[in-house]
C-alpha cells in the first residue's frame, strides 16, 4: 500500500527506493520489464513479478505469431466490406501473409526452452498470487527467471501492451478464482481436461490465474496458449488444443469484459479453425451487465459469467474496507472515525473503472480536532499497473485533486463537485495550457515508441485512418503506402512525456485550493483500453479544442501555449490531433454522431481558413455570392460534411475581388452560422430560406410568419407521435428520419398533415425536410440582400431546391453533379463536378482561374502543408480526381525538402 504521511491528510506520499515501484511509463519494453520482474521477486512483490511475466508473454507470442506488413488486418478490413472484389482481395492478403510467415510454425523463434520457462513461471506466480502465503522456492523462481530472459533481445523494440483487464477495468485475480469455480459448478466432468485460450493482451494476464485457479480446486494442471485475431494459431499450438480434445478435455477461452465480441469471436473462429468443436468450447468471462449477458455476436456459445455485482473489486468498496484502508494511508496521527458510502459503486458510462463516493470524519489525535471529509476512491489498475496513478498525481501536484493513496488497485484522493470547469475565454485557455506544459515537464521520456506500434493504433495511425475515407475498399493500400508515412512524418514528436489523453474542458472542477481548478481523470487514459498511443503534449492541448463550440476558442488557446512555453503549434498537428479526438471521444460515447461531425467539420475548415483567408481585408460591400452547402461547397468523402481546398479557395478569390460569398442551404441554422463565421462569409440562408443569420449583427431571424410557424410546429408534433427520429438542430424546417433515413413513401401518404397545400417535402439522401412552401431560398436571399442595395452576381447550386436562388442571380451555374431538375430548367453546368465545379464557376465570374492573380493568389506552403491539402482535396471533384491527386500526395512524400 502507498499511503500518506502523518502530518496532514491532504498530502500525498511517494514510495521511496525500498517502497512500491512507482511507474509513469507504462510502454515497457522487454528490458524494462525484465527489471522490474528482477525487482518485484527480490523484494517478494508476487503481483507486480507476475504483472512483468505476463507482460514478456505477451511480447513473446506476438514476435512468434507476426502479421508482417498488416497483411491479416488488412484481410479483415477487406472481408467487412462485403463486395466479391474485396473478397477476393482480403484471400489474396491472407495467402501473401501465409507466404511470409512460413517456417513460423514451429515453437518460437528457436527458443522453446525460453518460452517453456517463461509460461512455467507465470503459472508459478500466478499460484503464488492466487495463494499468497504458499511457501516459495526462490531459487527456482530465479533460474527460470535466467533462462525465461535469454531470448529478450530477440524480440526487437515492441514494448507491452497494457492489459485492459488489470489496467483499464477493475479485475482481479480473485475473479480468476470465482470463474474457476463457477467453471466446476457448470461442467458436467469437472475433472477433464482442461486448454485455457488467452485473447491477447488481456488473456495473457488472464489465462495463467484462471489456469493456475482451476489446478488449485483439483482440475489436471490445464494448458495454457493466447490468440490474437486474426494471427493464426501455430502447428504446435493447434497440436495442444486437439490434444485436449482428443482426451476428452475442453477448451477454455478467456479475456476482459467483451463489448462488441468481435475480437473474442475471432478467436472463437481460430480454435473451432484448430478443429476443437463447438461442443468442446466455453468462454468463461467477467461482464458488466447484471443479469450478464453477452454481445450478439457470441450469445450461442456455451459460457460461464461472472456478473459485474460480483466482482471482486465490491468488497474492496465497502465501507470498513475503505476506511481501514484511509487510516493506513493518513499515518498515525489521524484517526478515521464514521465512513458513509453515497449511493452504490458504479462505473462511467456502463465500462472503465469503478468509482465510489464517501463522507469521512476524521480526528486529530494530537489536537482533538475533527473535520469532514469527502472521498472519492476510484479504479486504477492493479500493482505497477495502478500505482501509475500515484506517481502522476505526484508529479501533477496542485493540477489535480489532493490524493491520500493507493490500495489493492484502488486510488483514494478529494471529491471534487460537478460545476463550471474551465470556459472556453481567456482564463480557461491559461489554466489548459498551463496544464498540458506542467505535465510535459514532470513526466518526460527518453524516446517516443509509437512509430514503432503500427497495427496497435498510435495516434498517428489513427489519424490517417480518418483521412483514408475517399479511397473507399482501397483504402488500406492507400494507408500503407501513402497516409500513414505521412502522418508519422507530420506527428514526430521531439520532447515526448506521458499525455493525459482527455483533456476536454469539463474534465476540470473547481477547487477552494490554489488555482481554484483541478483536473479529474488524470491518470486513466494516457495508457486506456482504446490504446490511441502518444507522447506528445500537443495533443493533450488539442483535446480541449476538439469539441469545443467557440469558433474563436481554438485560437484563443494557441494563443496560451504559445505565450506561457514560447513554443508555436504547427496548423497540421493540429488539425490531425483535433480529428483523432473527436474519434475518440465517438468511441467513447461522449459525441453523438452529428455534434461529432461539426466538430470534425470545424477542425478541417479552421485548418483551410488558417491557410487561404486570414490575410484578407475582413470587409467587403461588392455583389453577393450565393453558394449552396451540400454538393457545391462541401461532400462528406471524409466521413463528415465538409468543404475542400477547392472550395475556399473559391472562397478567397471572391472575397479579394469584392464580392460577398454567402450560404443558402438547407442545412441547418446553426450549421451555416458555424460556416460562415469560422470561413469569414457574408451571411447565411438556412434550412430553405426560413431563417438567416447576419454576421455584421450576429443576429440569427425567424423568416417565418406566425402562420408558418404553427405549421412548423404542428409538423413537428405530428412527426414525433409517429415515432419519427426528429433532427433537434433543425428550429424552423422539420428535418426527419425514418429508419436512419428518407421517409418511406407508403408512410408519407398516410400522413395526411404532409399533403397540405402549405406544406413541401424536400425528400434527401439520408434524411425528408419539411418547409413551408411560402419560403424558399430565394426569398431567403431577398432578405439577407434588402437594404444593403447589393445584387447576386453569381449563384451556385445542384438541386431543384436551389432553382430559385438561381433564378435571382446574374450568372448561374450549376456543377457537373446536378440532378436532372436543374439540368431541365436551363442552369447551365460546369466542366467539373462539387467544389472543382465551383471553382470552374468563380473564374466564369472573374474572367481568370481562382488564385491566378496577384490580388487572390494565395501564400506559399510549405511541404508540409501541401501534403495535407493534397489529401483534403482528394473527392474535391468527386471519386474520378482520387487517383490523380494521390500521385500528387506521393511526389509530396517522395520530395527531399525539408518538413
Amino acid at each position: 500500500m502507498s499511503a500518506a504521511p502523518g502530518t496532514s491528510p491532504s498530502v500525498a506520499h511517494v514510495a521511496g527506493p525500498d517502497g512500491p515501484l512507482l511507474v509513469t511509463d507504462l510502454l515497457l519494453p522487454a528490458g524494462s520489464l525484465v527489471g522490474l520482474l528482477t525487482r518485484a521477486l527480490e523484494s517478494g512483490d508476487w503481483l507486480d513479478a507476475y504483472l512483468a511475466v505476463a507482460g514478456l508473454t505477451q511480447l513473446a507470442d506476438d514476435h512468434s505469431h507476426p502479421d508482417p506488413w498488416q497483411l491479416r488486418r488488412t484481410a479483415d478490413y477487406l472481408v467487412s466490406q462485403g463486395p466479391r472484389a474485396a473478397r477476393w482481395g482480403a484471400l489474396a492478403t491472407t495467402a501473401a501473409a501465409e507466404l511470409l510467415q512460413r517456417g513460423r510454425g514451429r515453437r518460437p523463434d528457436g527458443a522453446p526452452d525460453a518460452r517453456a520457462a517463461l509460461a512455467e513461471l507465470g503459472m508459478s506466480l500466478a499460484a503464488q498470487v492466487l495463494q499468497p502465503g504458499r511457501e516459495v522456492d526462490r531459487c527456482r523462481l530465479a533460474d527460470l527467471t535466467r533462462l525465461a530472459t535469454r531470448a529478450v533481445d530477440a524480440w526487437g523494440g515492441d514494448v507491452a501492451r497494457p492489459p485492459a483487464c488489470f489496467r483499464g477495468f477493475d479485475q482481479e485475480p480473485g475473479d480468476l478464482r470465482l470463474l474457476a469455480r463457477a467453471w466446476l459448478d457448470h461442467s458436467a466432468r469437472p475433472d477433464a481436461p482442461v486448454c485455457v485460450v488467452g485473447v491477447r493482451t488481456s488473456g495473457c494476464y488472464l489465462a495463467p490465474l484462471l489456469a493456475a485457479a482451476l489446478q488449485a480446486e483439483g482440475t489436471p494442471r490445464p494448458g495454457v496458449v493466447t490468440h490474437r485475431p486474426p494471427r493464426p494459431f501455430m502447428e504446435w499450438e493447434r497440436a495442444i488444443l486437439r490434444d485436449t480434445v482428443a482426451h476428452g478435455g475442453v477448451v477454455l477461452v478467456c479475456d476482459d469484459p467483451p463489448g462488441t465480441g468481435s475480437t473474442l469471436a475471432g478467436t472463437v473462429r481460430a480454435v473451432s479453425g484448430a478443429g476443437v468443436p463447438d461442443a468442446a468450447q466455453a468462454l468463461v468471462l467477467a461482464v458488466f451487465g447484471d443479469p450478464p449477458e453477452l454481445p450478439p455476436a457470441l450469445r450461442d456459445r456455451d459460457a460461464v459469467l461472472l456478473p459485474w455485482p460480483a466482482w471482486s473489486v465490491h468488497r474492496r468498496l465497502e465501507e470498513d474496507r475503505v476506511g481501514a484502508a484511509l487510516e493506513d494511508m493518513l499515518g498515525p496521527r489521524w484517526r478515521v472515525g464514521s465512513v458513509h458510502r453515497l449511493g452504490p459503486p458504479g462505473a462511467p458510462g456502463g465500462r472503465g473503472h469503478v468509482r465510489a463516493r464517501y463522507t469521512v470524519d476524521l480526528a486529530d489525535r494530537h489536537t482533538g480536532r475533527t473535520e469532514r471529509r469527502d472521498l472519492l476512491v476510484e479504479g486504477a489498475g492493479l500493482g505497477y499497473l495502478g500505482r501509475h496513478a500515484l506517481a502522476v498525481a505526484q508529479a501533477l501536484g496542485n493540477h489535480v485533486p489532493r490524493v491520500y493513496g493507493f490500495s489493492e488497485g484502488l486510488l483514494y484522493r478529494e471529491w471534487l463537485p460537478d460545476g463550471p470547469g474551465a470556459g472556453e475565454d481567456v482564463a480557461g485557455a491559461e489554466r489548459v495550457a498551463s496544464y498540458v506544459a506542467d505535465r510535459a515537464r514532470a513526466l518526460p521520456v527518453a524516446s517516443d515508441p509509437t512509430p514503432g506500434l503500427r497495427g496497435r493504433d498510435p495516434v498517428w495511425e489513427v489519424a490517417a485512418g480518418l483521412l483514408a475515407g475517399p479511397y473507399g475498399p482501397a483504402a488500406p493500400v492507400a494507408r500503407t503506402v501513402a497516409l500513414e508515412p505521412l502522418s508519422r512524418r507530420l506527428l514526430a514528436c521531439d520532447h515526448p512525456s506521458v499525455v493525459d489523453g482527455a483533456t476536454e474542458l469539463e474534465r476540470w472542477r473547481p477547487s477552494a485550493g490554489p488555482g481554484g481548478l483541478r483536473k479529474v481523470d488524470f491518470h486513466q487514459y494516457a495508457f486506456s483500453t482504446t490504446e490511441l498511443c502518444c507522447y506528445d503534449q500537443v495533443f493533450d492541448l488539442a483535446g480541449a479544442a476538439a469539441a469545443a463550440r467557440s469558433p474563436a476558442f481554438e485560437a484563443t488557446l494557441r494563443h496560451a501555449w504559445e505565450a506561457g512555453t514560447g513554443r508555436r503549434v504547427d496548423a497540421e498537428r493540429w488539425l490531425l490531433y483535433r480529428l483523432t479526438h473527436v474519434h475518440r471521444l465517438v468511441g467513447a460515447g461522449a459525441l453523438a454522431p452529428h455534434r461529432a461531425a461539426q466538430c470534425a467539420a470545424a477542425a478541417v475548415h479552421d485548418y483551410l481558413a488558417g491557410c487561404y483567408l486570414r490575410d484578407l481585408d475582413p470587409t467587403a460591400d461588392g455583389p453577393w455570392v450565393a453558394v449552396d452547402l451540400d454538393g457545391v461547397l462541401e461532400t462528406d468523402r471524409l466521413g463528415f460534411p465538409s468543404t475542400s481546398p477547392a472550395g475556399v479557395l473559391a472562397l478567397r478569390a471572391m472575397r479579394a475581388h469584392g464580392y460577398r460569398p454567402a450560404l443558402v442551404t438547407g442545412r441547418s441554422l446553426d450549421d451555416a452560422r458555424d460556416r460562415c463565421e469560422r470561413l469569414g462569409l457574408a451571411g447565411a440562408v438556412a434550412e430553405y430560406g426560413m431563417a438567416a443569420w447576419d454576421p455584421r449583427t450576429g443576429q440569427e431571424v425567424d423568416l417565418r410568419d406566425a402562420a408558418a410557424r404553427e405549421l412548423m410546429t404542428a409538423v413537428r408534433t405530428e412527426m414525433q407521435a409517429h415515432g419519427l427520429e426528429v433532427d433537434a438542430g433543425h428550429r424552423y424546417a422539420v428535418r426527419v428520419r425514418q429508419d436512419g433515413g428518407p421517409l418511406r413513401g407508403d408512410l408519407a401518404r398516410t400522413i395526411p398533415l404532409l399533403r397540405e397545400p402549405d406544406v413541401l417535402v424536400v425528400p434527401g439522401e439520408g434524411q425528408t425536410d419539411i418547409v413551408a412552401r411560402a419560403l424558399d431560398k430565394g426569398t431567403g436571399l431577398d432578405h439577407l440582400m434588402a437594404g444593403s442595395r447589393g445584387l447576386c452576381a453569381l449563384a451556385v447550386g445542384d438541386s431543384a431546391s436551389d432553382l430559385p436562388m438561381l433564378e435571382r442571380a446574374l450568372l448561374a451555374r450549376a456543377p457537373r453533379n446536378a440532378d436532372a431538375r436543374v439540368r431541365a430548367a436551363g442552369v447551365p453546368v460546369t466542366r467539373r463536378a462539387y467544389q472543382l465545379g465551383l471553382l470552374d464557376a468563380c473564374a466564369q465570374l472573374l474572367g481568370h482561374r481562382p488564385g491566378g492573380c496577384a490580388d487572390c493568389r494565395p501564400p506559399a506552403f510549405p511541404p508540409r502543408t501541401r501534403a495535407v491539402l493534397a489529401v483534403l482535396g482528394l473527392p474535391e471533384g468527386g471519386a474520378a480526381t482520387v487517383p490523380l491527386r494521390s500521385l500528387r500526395l506521393l511526389s509530396l512524400l517522395a520530395g527531399r525538402d525539408q518538413w
